[in-house]
C-alpha cells in the first residue's frame, strides 16, 4: 500500500511541478519582460553559442566535482569562474568595438608638387560705376569706365628636372595711372604697348635638382614675395590692389631679361626654405625712359610656412643714358638701391599681408646749362588685413572682406611727370596715401577654374605735395581720386 502511494506521489511530480515552473516563467515574461529574449534578439554567432554551450557544460561539470570534493574545491572555482566572467565581458567589448566605425583623427596629406603641362589663366578686373578723378591741370573726369588689371595667359611645364614657363600679361588702360603724375607708375602700364622687346611677358627655361633651380629667359626678379600678387587672393581690384606696391609705383620692373639661380626646398613636410638670385636687364631701357640700358642685381631669402610666409629682398640697379634732358647733354650712371620686408599671415579664415619697401635711387637736377646728380628716395607701406569664411558646399567656396591701406612717402610733381630722372619734378618729403575695402564671393574650383565676383571701393585723398613759391603761387596737389567699383576674376 506503500509502495502504491509513493508511486503515485511521483507520478504527480513528474507532470506537475513542470506545468507550475512553466506557468510561473509565462507571469514573469508577462509582467516584466524576457531577459533571455532580448539576449536572444541579438545576431546568431555560431562561434560564440558553440563556445557558451561548451563553457555551460564545463560549469556543470565543475559543479558536480564540487559536490564531491566539498568546500575545499570552492575558492579555487570561485578564482576560475571570475576570470572566466572577465574574459567573457572582454570578448564581447572587443567585438562591439570592431563592430563600430573607428573614427581616427585625420592626418594633414602633404599636397603633391603639380607636374607635366599645365595651362596658366589668370584675369583680375572691374568696371567702376562711381567715382571721380583730376589730372595735373585740375581737369575734372567721371569714372564710368572698366578695365583689365592684371592679365595673365600662357602655360608652364614642371618636370623631375626641366621647368619652363611662357605668359603674357594683359592690361588695359586705367585712367588712375594715366592721369596721375608718376611717370614710373605710366611705363609699368604701357610697357605691353610699346613693342614685344619692352612687353610684360615672362618666358624662361631651366632645369631644377635636388631643389636647386637655374634659369634663363626673361622672369619676375628674386625680390620679396612678388609673385604672391598673381593669384586671386582677397580679390582686390584696381592697379593699386591687383600687384605689388613696389612694381606698381615702378621702384622695381615686374620682369627682367637675364639668369636666376637659387634654392627652393621643403623640409619637416611644411617647411619651405627661399633662396633666390637674379641679373639681368630690364624694360625699361627704352625711349620712354630716355635711357640706354639698365643692369639689375636682385635677391631674396624666404620662408614659406601654410600659417605664415615672409622674405627679405634686395635689388640694385643701374640707368645708363647718353641723351639729352631739356636741350641739355648729360651723360648718366644712375644707380638705385632698395630693400624690401613683405610678410603674410593667414589662419583659421584671417589673412594678413603686409609690405615695407625702401629705395634710394640717384636723379639729375639741371640748372641752366648744367647737370648734377641729386640722391631721392622713397618709402612704400601697405597693409591688408581680411577674413574669409568657408562654406560647406559643392559649388560655393567662401565669402571674403578685406581693408586696404598704402602709403607712399616721395612722389612725382606735375612738373616732372615726363621724365622721371628729373629731380626738380620728384619730392622726397610729400606723401600720398590710399584706404580701401572689398567684399567678394568665391565659387569652388569647376574644372581647374577657380573664380569670383564682388565690389571694391578705393580713394586716394587730395594731397598737398608743392609747397607755394614764386613760381607756384598757388602749391601743388595730387588730386588723387575716388571709385565704388564692381570686380571679379578667375584663374586655372
Amino acid at each position: 500500500m506503500t509502495l502504491k502511494r509513493m508511486f503515485i506521489f511521483l507520478i504527480a511530480v513528474m507532470f506537475i511541478l513542470p506545468t507550475f515552473i512553466v506557468a510561473e516563467d509565462d507571469f514573469e515574461d508577462d509582467e516584466f519582460g524576457s531577459f533571455e529574449e532580448e539576449e536572444k534578439a541579438e545576431p546568431f554567432d555560431a562561434e560564440e553559442s558553440a563556445e557558451k554551450k561548451k563553457e555551460e557544460d564545463k560549469e556543470q561539470s565543475d559543479a558536480a566535482m564540487r559536490d564531491l570534493l566539498g568546500d575545499e574545491g570552492v575558492k579555487e572555482d570561485a578564482a576560475e569562474d571570475e576570470v572566466k566572467e572577465e574574459k567573457k565581458i572582454d570578448k564581447k567589448k572587443k567585438k562591439k568595438d570592431e563592430e563600430q566605425p573607428v573614427k581616427e583623427k585625420p592626418k594633414k596629406v602633404k599636397e603633391p608638387v603639380q607636374k607635366g603641362f599645365k595651362p596658366v589663366i589668370l584675369v583680375k578686373g572691374g568696371f567702376t560705376l562711381l567715382g571721380n578723378y583730376k589730372d595735373a591741370n585740375k581737369k575734372s573726369y567721371g569714372s564710368l569706365f572698366g578695365s583689365v588689371d592684371e592679365g595673365l595667359l600662357g602655360a608652364e611645364f614642371i618636370g623631375d628636372h626641366v621647368i619652363a614657363k611662357g605668359t603674357m600679361n594683359v592690361r588695359t588702360n586705367n585712367p588712375f595711372i594715366n592721369k596721375g603724375n608718376n611717370a614710373l607708375a605710366k611705363i609699368n602700364l604701357h610697357s605691353i604697348q610699346n613693342g614685344f622687346d619692352n612687353a610684360l611677358y615672362e618666358i624662361y627655361g631651366g632645369i631644377k635638382f635636388y631643389d636647386i633651380f637655374i634659369k634663363a629667359g626673361k622672369m619676375i626678379p628674386e625680390y620679396g614675395l612678388m609673385e604672391m600678387y598673381q593669384n586671386l587672393g582677397m580679390g582686390f581690384s584696381t592697379p593699386y590692389l591687383t600687384r605689388s606696391l613696389v612694381a606698381v609705383e615702378g621702384f622695381i620692373p615686374e620682369t627682367d631679361a637675364g639668369f636666376a639661380l637659387g634654392y627652393k626646398g621643403t623640409f619637416a613636410d611644411e617647411h619651405t626654405l627661399l633662396v633666390g638670385f637674379s641679373m639681368g636687364t630690364g624694360s625699361i631701357a627704352s625711349d620712354f625712359w630716355n635711357t640706354d640700358k639698365t643692369m639689375g642685381i636682385y635677391g631674396r631669402l624666404g620662408y614659406l610656412h601654410e600659417y605664415f610666409q615672409g622674405a627679405i629682398g634686395f635689388q640694385y640697379r643701374k640707368d645708363y643714358l647718353n641723351k639729352s634732358i631739356s636741350g641739355t647733354t648729360v651723360v648718366k650712371n644712375l644707380s638705385l638701391i632698395g630693400i624690401g620686408v613683405h610678410l603674410r599671415a593667414s589662419i583659421a579664415g584671417f589673412e594678413m599681408p603686409l609690405t615695407f619697401d625702401y629705395t634710394t635711387f640717384g636723379l639729375v637736377q639741371i640748372t641752366g646749362t648744367i647737370a648734377k646728380m641729386k640722391s631721392a628716395s622713397n618709402i612704400l607701406i601697405s597693409a591688408a588685413p581680411g577674413y574669409a569664411y568657408s562654406f560647406d558646399s559643392e559649388w560655393a567656396d567662401k565669402v571674403s572682406v578685406a581693408v586696404r591701406f598704402d602709403f607712399v612717402q616721395g612722389v612725382y610733381a606735375a612738373a616732372g611727370a615726363a621724365d622721371y630722372l628729373d629731380y626738380n619734378g620728384y619730392k622726397s618729403s610729400a606723401n600720398i596715401f590710399r584706404i580701401g575695402a572689398t567684399a567678394n564671393f568665391f565659387v569652388k574650383e569647376m574644372k581647374g577654374i577657380h573664380s569670383y565676383a564682388g565690389i571694391t571701393f578705393l580713394i586716394q585723398p587730395e594731397r598737398k605735395i608743392v609747397g607755394k613759391s614764386v613760381a607756384v603761387p598757388a602749391g601743388e596737389y595730387d588730386y588723387g581720386f575716388t571709385t565704388l567699383m564692381l570686380s571679379a576674376g578667375a584663374e586655372m
